[in-house]
């Protein structure tokens, strides 16, 4: 655990919200796990729903250094988007401890969270505008609406990813799914003429 007081309990809490979802989840266990009194929380956080709301935004911002630095990484636009969708359809769990999440507790947790989700995905959908519109100045892309197809593809990837969080990776899927955004990418493209 940090020596942090604020982020012992914010990963202490992540862990707890994860393992139990938002309702069994209770601020004691938090507390314990992270090595403080139960009034340390409440100096840190107004209430559970705080905390949680905190745990929310933490592990967002950490995704989205991830993503942003995989996107930065990669040489052009179209192997940008290509990480993207990798970073997105991979096996994951959203578990500190490496297990599966629950539907149920997904479900729960996602209700929880639900104000937080129209933030994250514009942060994306910024982010993959960004790539697109970079596409289309490098004549890479055809793309009439860059940000409406940006949006589609995050609102597309939070489907695929919450289907992933919750079952174990099969390798099949995993194949499949990687064709069918190969074929949307190349749907991205310039058509190029054939030189006769």
């Amino acid at each position: 655990m940090s020596s942090d007081p604020r982020t012992a309990i914010l990963d202490a809490a992540g862990e707890i919200f994860v393992r139990y979802g938002f309702k069994k989840a209770s601020v004691e266990d938090i507390a314990r796990k992270a090595g403080v009194g139960k009034g340390s929380i409440y100096l840190h956080f107004e209430s559970k729903e705080a905390l949680f709301e905190a745990c929310a935004r933490k592990g967002h911002a950490e995704a989205l250094a991830d993503l942003k630095e995989m996107v930065r990484s990669r040489p052009t636009p179209t192997e940008q988007l290509r990480a993207y969708i990798h970073y997105c359809i991979r096996p994951q769990c959203w578990s500190p401890t490496g297990q599966r999440i629950e539907l149920a507790t997904l479900v729960e947790i996602g209700e929880q969270a639900k104000q937080l989700i129209p933030g994250m995905v514009v942060e994306e959908t910024d982010i993959l505008t960004a790539v697109l519109e970079k596409g289309i100045a490098a004549g890479e892309f055809s793309v009439a609406e860059p940000r409406q197809v940006a949006r589609g593809l995050v609102e597309l990837m939070y489907c695929v990813g919450i289907e992933s969080t919750t079952r174990e990776p099969e390798a099949q899927r995993q194949r499949a799914l990687e064709a069918c955004f190969e074929v949307w990418l190349q749907g991205l493209s310039v058509a190029r003429s054939p030189k006769g």
